[in-house]
């Protein structure tokens, strides 16, 4: 019952999105003191940085800017949002007030910097470096001690309790904070992205691709108790847990707001 709950509301929650951000461009994410989704938009030709609140009112655009906008990150507080923008030359983190205002660069070197994810502390992020080698790295949230976690990483995903980072290298995995104890989680057909944990740590939400079609499946952080949430042939990702846990929203996308539009 819980999961056909979770599957009606975000089915709803999803297709707002999707008619907002136009292709797979970005994850979306909850914010768990006030419940607004924070997401990436193509509506005006570019990806932007929106936020709405759960019903899909009161759209904001933040960040109103030339660049590639996307994968926005709430902080555990609320108060700031982290995100990779290509303002700069190439793909890198900044993090800013969650009204768009006092935008910082964290990061800088070579490789696209994608994907954060704030620690449950709100001190540090995890993000993926696209290079020849890819990997995790993590840095304090005010650019300071950057360190690699993890090669052949990519969307990284905190736990809870700030002990394990989730990511996909074709499966998905778990390794904990220090970069010990790495572990597959699944193992099964199909690429895998956007590992999502629950707020109590036990369960695991991803997507799927295969033959073309992307579901959203939740897993038991220990790799039992595989569900898949999502059958119809629309394409869905980037799942993302309520505070609660009680639902999950993700995109979905079917075909009509292709790359066509927006090339």
């Amino acid at each position: 019952m819980q999961f056909k709950l979770a599957v009606r509301f975000l089915l709803f929650a999803g297709l707002c999105v999707s008619l907002t951000t136009g292709k797979p461009v970005s994850k979306l994410a909850l914010a768990s003191n006030t419940g607004r989704i924070v997401f990436t938009s193509l509506r005006d030709g570019n990806a932007e940085i929106y936020v709405m609140d759960a019903d899909g009112g009161n759209q904001e655009n933040l960040t109103n800017h030339l660049a590639y906008d996307v994968d926005p990150d709430w902080s555990p507080d609320g108060t700031k949002i982290a995100f990779e923008s290509w303002r700069d030359g190439t793909g890198d983190i900044y993090v800013m007030d969650a009204d768009g205002k006092n935008v910082i660069r964290l990061t800088d070197g070579p490789g696209t910097k994608s994907h954060p994810d704030w620690s449950p502390d709100g001190k540090k992020i995890a993000f993926s470096v696209d290079d020849l080698l890819d990997h995790i790295d993590v840095i304090d949230a005010d650019g300071r001690n950057r360190e690699k976690l993890a090669d052949r990483a990519r969307y990284p995903s905190w736990s809870p309790d700030g002990k394990q980072i989730a990511f996909v290298n074709g499966e998905i995995y778990v390794i904990g904070d220090g970069g010990q104890g790495r572990k597959r989680v699944t193992d099964d057909l199909g690429g895998k992205s956007s590992p999502s944990f629950s707020p109590d740590g036990r369960r695991i939400a991803y997507d799927v691709e295969h033959e073309g079609i992307g579901h959203i499946f939740v897993v038991g952080a220990d790799g039992r108790n595989r569900v898949r949430l999502t059958h119809n042939e629309e394409h869905h990702w980037g799942p993302a847990w309520s505070p609660d846990g009680q639902v999950i929203a993700y995109h979905v996308w079917d075909g009509l707001w292709g790359p066509a539009r927006f090339t």
